[in-house]
């Protein structure tokens, strides 16, 4: 998948089936609060600066890598 530089919204993640699958396996209990839904709009470069806070550094690169697998 094409991550645009991380550029890509989260909503155009989540609206992929294969990347929100990802997302619902690596981050289960936050996919479906309702802080991801109004944050679709946030880019993927914000949401990293963002989570960087409290998932580690290695779990980011892990799932960005899967991502551009998909």
């Amino acid at each position: 998948m094409d991550l645009r530089n991380n550029q890509i919204t989260l909503g155009e993640l989540l609206d992929y089936p294969p990347a929100k699958k990802i997302l619902a396996r690596r981050f289960p209990l936050v996919i479906n609060r309702p802080i991801v839904a109004n944050s679709r709009p946030m880019t993927l470069e914000r949401v990293i600066k963002l989570g960087s806070a409290y998932v580690p550094k290695k779990v980011i690169q892990e799932t960005l890598q899967e991502l551009k697998q998909v």
